[in-house]
Formats: structure tokens, C-alpha cells, sequence
């Protein structure tokens, strides 16, 4: 993100600005840059005399005012840290010392989880003259790339496969993420590549039973390994949540509609329109062969009626028995 980098850099070259907003509802990126800023922004023998670090929930306006209009001792500036800042009672009389920061302060305020108002005077004046940054939560489909990226900063392979896989079972918490990845990452070397072995071994996602291995299943029409998968899902029902295999299957099958009626199509745009690499396609030229376009109506429609058991509409038991339902009806098409 470049924001991020931008004021990684500033910490890292002492070029700090008087005031840093970051906010929103994505903690991971404030959490880094706090933590930057904690541990890089003053040398070591400044710390102590010019680093301040106050919790909103404990602080109160004046605390953190007085604490930014101290003079540095022994150094050319001080950092003040206002974690939790969310918490911090009559935060909006924070405004005064905005209008006229001391230049010889940074004052960093880490507001977790929320917004601040942006109709308030104060986060106008954050930003028009300071740095204000909001980070919101990333959306479901943009994890893969994330995650794509995280890898290359840190040197390290990991095929689209083993992305989408790890996307799926983790969603958008990035911390979680991040602390997975590195389960990985501390046990290989840089430039080795992250593999669905070493998934399974420090993540714990099965590389044979996985939520993507079942919808490969039904569209190879595979009734062995359908029912092998499906039998791991009943086995195991914390770590394989049906509306989340649902939806895998789900995806597939609406992919599958989609290649049907644009088959005619040159490969790049039928490509673009299922957002997949050209290389998948000839997977969808083969499960069209297999279901029909009518077929993939029907399957997509039991799909759907399996959705509305599992939330209990239509039945008054979840169990992950009903999986087998859904195996028979679709496999025999």
C-alpha cells in the first residue's frame, strides 16, 4: 500500500510530519505503522525522555495535549502515541491542539476500528494540513491478490491454487493472514515456494480435502473422490462450514453457466468474463462436456435449495449428512 510505505519511509529517514490519523476498521496496517513508529521513529537513548505512549481508555484530552506541548530533552523531537484512541473521552477537544502543533512533536493517534466523523471540524483539519489515512477492511475477492503481494514482498512463491486456497479458509482478517503465512515462511528459505505440503503441515488445511477438491469433484463428475471428500467434511464439520462449501460450489457452477453461453467467444474475452487465466479454461471445456447448459441450471438450483436447508428453512437439521443429498442429486445428472 503506498500510503504505508510513504510514511514507513518518513519513520525510517527521521523526516516526521507534526501529526498522523490513522483509522478505520482494518487494524493490521495501524497496528504496523504504530509499531514502526514506537520502535524506529526516536533512537534508542531518546526513547526515554521523548516517548510518550497513552491508551484513550485511560487518558484524557488534556493528558495527551500536555504531553505534545513538552519540550524534547536531548533530542530534536518527541513522539507521542495515542493508542485506542477511539476511547478517548471529548476527543473532539483534541481540535485546539490540532489548529497549532507544537513543532518539535509527532503525535500519532491509532484510531482502531472506527471511523473518525468526517463532518467534525477536527478531521477536516487532519486532513487538509496533517496525515489522515483510513483503512477500511479489504473485500472477499481482493484477499488473492493480497496475499499474492505479501508473498513477493517477502520473497516467497505461492501458485494461484495455494492463494485462492488460502484465501478461502482465512477470509479478510489480514492479521490472521499474516500470522499463518509466517508459520510457513519461518520454516523456508527465501525464493522457496509456499506448496499445499507445507499448507497442510503448518496451517492445517488439507491439500486432498479441501473446500476447492469437492467442487472439483462434482464437476469431473468423480463419484469416488466426491463422496471420499464429502466423507472428511462430515468427519470434520468445525473446519469445513457448509455455507462456506456451498458457495465454492456455488461459484463453479455459475462459472460453468457463464462458459456455456459465451463458448463461442474468443478465449481472452470468455477469460475476462469468468475473471480466470486462459490456461483454466480447457477445466470448463471439459465440465461442459460433462453438464449440458440445462444441467448446470438444474445443479445450480439444487445449490441453492441445499442453502436454504443448511440455514434450516426447509429442514430442521444442519447436519452435514445433508452433503450426501447434495453429492447424489448433482452427480446424477
Amino acid at each position: 500500500m503506498e500510503n504505508v510505505d510513504t510514511i514507513l519511509s518518513d519513520i525510517e529517514n527521521k523526516k516526521l510530519k507534526p501529526i498522523y490519523a490513522l483509522d478505520g476498521e482494518e487494524p493490521y496496517y495501524i497496528d504496523l505503522l504504530v509499531d514502526a513508529f514506537e520502535k524506529n521513529a526516536l533512537e534508542p537513548h531518546e526513547k526515554d525522555f521523548n516517548q510518550t505512549i497513552l491508551y484513550g481508555k485511560d487518558s484524557t484530552w488534556t493528558d495527551v495535549v500536555n504531553a505534545c506541548r513538552s519540550y524534547p530533552a536531548f533530542a530534536e523531537r518527541r513522539l507521542v502515541i495515542l493508542k485506542e484512541a477511539s476511547q478517548l473521552r471529548n476527543f473532539a477537544e483534541l481540535e485546539r491542539y490540532v489548529a497549532q502543533p507544537s513543532e518539535t512533536t509527532t503525535l500519532v493517534i491509532a484510531y482502531k476500528y472506527k471511523n473518525l466523523d468526517g463532518r467534525s471540524t477536527l478531521t477536516k483539519a487532519l486532513k487538509k494540513k496533517f496525515v489522515h489515512i483510513t483503512f477500511n477492511k479489504i473485500k472477499d475477492y481482493d484477499v488473492p491478490k493480497w496475499i499474492q503481494a505479501y508473498c513477493q514482498q517477502h520473497k516467497i512463491k505461492i501458485n494461484t491454487q495455494n492463494v485462492n486456497l488460502l484465501a478461502a479458509y482465512l477470509g479478510n482478517d489480514l492479521q490472521k493472514i499474516v500470522n499463518e503465512l509466517e508459520k510457513v515462511m519461518i520454516n523456508i528459505a527465501e525464493g522457496e515456494e509456499i506448496t499445499a505440503d507445507l499448507i497442510e503441515k503448518y496451517i492445517g488445511i488439507s491439500k486432498d480435502y479441501n473446500i476447492f477438491e469437492y467442487p472439483k469433484a462434482l464437476m469431473n463428475k468423480d463419484v469416488e473422490k466426491a463422496y471420499r471428500v464429502v466423507n472428511y467434511y462430515i468427519a470434520n464439520p468445525k473446519s469445513n462450514p457448509l455455507v462456506v462449501i456451498s458457495t465454492m460450489v456455488y461459484k463453479e457452477f455459475s462459472k460453468l453457466y457463464q462458459y456455456h453461453y459465451a463458448r463461442n467467444m474468443q478465449e481472452k474475452d470468455i477469460a475476462s468474463i469468468l475473471k480466470l487465466a486462459p490456461y483454466f479454461l480447457k477445466d470448463y471445456k471439459h465440465y461442459s462436456s460433462l453438464y449440458n447448459l440445462s444441467q448446470t441450471m438444474q445443479a445450480i438450483e439444487i445449490v441453492q435449495e441445499f442453502n436454504l436447508n443448511i440455514i434450516g428453512i426447509h429442514v430442521a437439521n444442519n447436519d452435514h449428512t445433508l452433503l450426501k443429498e447434495l453429492t447424489s442429486k448433482i452427480l446424477s445428472l
